[in-house]
């Protein structure tokens, strides 16, 4: 682990935070099993984070290791803004050099580990045992061990090694994202930040003496503003951590936060385009390819239960397909899902302060 981290993190947590009705709300699921629950965060969620896959990133660093800055313009639709109407945005990563045990620099972008291992500590936020949350300075924070979060992987069949997560750590900690929206007065900074802000960590002799010894960081100030205003929602974490790959996880994030009006007789539709824009995870220079892609995905979904059917049609320009429409049909089961997070969702604002 490098140690511009343990320089970098000086600030520390309030040692006195009030109780907040905020943050109470966010940590209480609607459900019998609520060790498979988790909230999605309107915005940050949908910014594509972990769009540059391991591979992607091998092919794109150069003779010295280095990888350039990463781009993407994406869009989101708000579901609980009083302006519902899709926002177009533009997210910026700057890599992470890491140096490896030769003393060799290579650079990384946060992906695939790093994705899951934000998703178990915003679980393990979620217990008020190990988080808190100060409504007023809209600051939230989380405490964790590397032994917590090992546990989770594992239990969830994602098993990584503790240097794998103290490596997924630094990348969270020290890579920079810039998120702006693009309007017509101009772009309008968001978030500049990292992951994971004022990393406190526990050095390697003070973790074999204790394994349990925590680390400290602050989230993101896009998740403090959700937890204030209550535009996040309750979601299958548990399905989630079973799926195989990025993209099945996104669209399920996207389901769940998204289809809030999801019924047996109805579908959420989508087009190819849309999914390549909003993810970044769809480049492949053969479209045909793409398309495979997403409906293995999407098959994922079925596979467990999110669906309970789909179809596609393909729009052609010409004898070339232009885009592809997708038809995605709600299980049962995720029915009966996003009919709990509406009234959890329903339930919680008539409680939100100043309401």
């Amino acid at each position: 682990m490098s140690k511009e981290l343990s320089k970098k993190s000086a600030r520390k947590p309030p040692t006195k935070i009030p109780r907040s009705v905020q943050y109470d709300m966010f940590t209480n699921f609607l459900g019998t099993d609520t060790k498979d629950l988790s909230n999605t965060i309107e915005l940050w969620d949908a910014i594509p984070k972990y769009a540059v896959l391991p591979r992607t990133q091998n092919n794109l660093r150069d003779e010295k290791g280095r990888l350039p800055v990463h781009e993407q313009v994406f869009q989101y639709r708000p579901t609980y803004a009083s302006d519902t109407r899709p926002k177009t945005c533009k997210v910026t990563v700057r890599p992470v050099s890491i140096k490896d045990k030769a003393g060799n620099y290579t650079d990384y972008y946060p992906s695939t580990d790093e994705e899951l291992i934000e998703e178990v500590i915003k679980k393990i936020f979620s217990d008020q045992q190990f988080g808190s949350h100060a409504p007023d300075k809209k600051e939230s924070w989380v405490k964790f061990s590397l032994g917590m979060i090992q546990k989770e992987l594992k239990a969830r069949g994602k098993s990584r090694s503790i240097d794998q997560i103290k490596q997924s750590l630094e990348i969270l900690s020290f890579s920079v994202y810039q998120v702006e929206m693009i309007n017509d007065e101009g772009d309008t900074l968001l978030y500049r930040n990292p992951i994971l802000n004022d990393v406190t960590t526990v050095t390697r002799k003070r973790y074999l003496l204790n394994p349990s010894e925590m680390w400290c960081a602050r989230l993101p100030a896009i998740i403090s503003k959700s937890v204030n205003e209550l535009s996040y929602r309750q979601f299958n974490y548990g399905r989630l951590m079973k799926l195989s790959t990025p993209l099945a996880r996104w669209f399920l994030k996207r389901l769940s936060h998204n289809y809030i009006n999801a019924d047996l007789l109805g579908s959420y539709d989508i087009l190819h385009t849309s999914v390549v824009r909003d993810t970044g995870l769809l480049n492949h220079p053969r479209m045909s390819r793409n398309i495979k892609d997403a409906l293995a995905a999407i098959q994922e979904l079925k596979d467990n239960d999110v669906l309970l059917s789909f179809d596609y049609e393909q729009r052609l320009k010409g004898r070339k397909i232009a885009d592809v429409y997708y038809h995605l049909r709600p299980s049962p089961e995720f029915v009966r899902e996003m009919k709990a997070a509406n009234r959890r969702n329903t339930d919680d604002r008539k409680r939100l302060p100043n309401r």
